[in-house]
């Protein structure tokens, strides 16, 4: 199957959400870590109003043996849909400061993320600092997913790996901790804000081992199990029609996900995590993204900046108006004859409907029920 045909891109180029600065990352002596906590809303009448979607705020950050807030410490949060903010005060009052005392030297990795697409994106981008040498302790605070607990996959431990961060190790700041010393690299990518284009380096040492091998082909992402599209079947129908191949990446160990990824011709997918991971993709690689009732007529800003870290020929098909759960699947065909300069063909349709009729339809629930993606 050949590569698809490219199009001219049209309309206004939008603003970068790309920064080129040079990363920072601090080595601290005497900092002291607060212990994680989730604040409602309602316990912090104080702050500016937020997005409708906006859930919990965050306390837990490093401050200098003065009690000076380390700004690099501490996730930035609360714009735009995201779903949490911090709200560390500037300064830690002294009878606030000490702690129990870590010796030795420490890696700070921020919030851990437990959800797919917030790991990839925000949670790796401290990850990125390669030549630390040894550390004896590695620390992170909670999110607030799950109410508040870690808890670390196979995703987790197979990216961080590649990235030489023994993840394994982690553990997790609950209680107050003051630090022999400990390494603060920034956080590269800071939620519906902005991206540093030296998370590009990150996904390519993740990216290099598994590319290089036989195409995979065109890749269509989906998931039956989505509070956000109606008629994900219908969908996959469509892109089976023209070639590509339906996986559910829940099903899929990390390590097989990535060389998918890495050496397909095109990457579909329905709007969200799946659609994240053109990051682990090829520069140029065409991409296509399916709208739903979040991102009817573009993709989300989270998307975006993804798209242009990546360097995709990123397209996308919209949801459209109105209150109805499904797409139109006619909608979703149009739209792939004119990306694809190709029409569409019918027995990849009724190879698909005859896997999901002899069981791959129901392995593929009970996947998505464990999933956390």
């Amino acid at each position: 199957m050949g590569h698809a045909a490219r199009r001219p891109r049209s309309g206004m180029t939008a603003p970068s959400l790309l920064v080129h600065t040079e990363p920072q990352c601090l080595v601290l002596r005497d900092a002291i870590a607060t212990p994680f906590e989730l604040v409602a809303p309602a316990e912090a009448p104080e702050q500016p109003p937020r997005h409708p979607s906006f859930k919990a705020y965050t306390r837990g950050c490093l401050y200098e043996s003065d009690g000076a807030r380390v700004d690099l410490s501490v996730r930035i949060g609360g714009v735009g849909g995201d779903q949490s903010a911090s709200i560390d005060p500037a300064i830690l009052p002294p009878e606030q400061r000490g702690g129990s005392w870590l010796t030795g030297r420490a890696l700070y990795l921020g919030p851990c993320m437990n959800h797919y697409g917030h790991f990839i994106t925000e949670g790796l981008s401290r990850y990125w600092k390669q030549d630390i040498g040894p550390v004896d302790h590695v620390v992170a605070y909670p999110f607030m997913h799950n109410g508040g607990s870690i808890l670390i996959e196979d995703f987790h431990r197979h990216l961080a790996g590649l990235l030489d961060v023994p993840i394994d190790r982690m553990a997790s700041l609950r209680s107050q901790t003051v630090f022999d010393e400990i390494v603060v690299p920034e956080q590269l990518w800071a939620s519906n804000v902005q991206v540093n284009a030296h998370m590009r380096t990150v996904y390519e040492r993740i990216r290099a081992p598994h590319a290089g091998r036989k195409s995979s082909g065109r890749l269509f992402l989906s998931r039956v199990a989505s509070n956000r599209l109606g008629n994900p079947l219908a969908v996959e129908e469509a892109f089976a029609s023209f070639g590509f191949r339906v996986i559910y990446p829940e099903r899929i160990p990390i390590a097989e996900q990535l060389a998918l990824y890495a050496n397909c011709e095109v990457l579909a997918s329905l709007s969200g995590s799946g659609m994240h991971n053109c990051l682990f993709a090829r520069p140029g690689l065409l991409t296509i993204e399916v709208g739903d009732r979040r991102a009817r007529r573009n993709p989300v800003l989270m998307q975006r900046m993804a798209n242009e870290l990546a360097q995709v020929e990123a397209h996308f098909i919209p949801f459209g108006e109105g209150t109805e759960a499904d797409i139109e699947p006619k909608v979703v065909r149009k739209s792939l004859r004119k990306i694809l300069s190709e029409l569409p063909r019918r027995g990849p349709v009724m190879m698909l409907r005859l896997r999901r009729r002899f069981g791959g339809l129901k392995a593929g629930g009970k996947a998505r029920k464990r999933a956390k993606v």
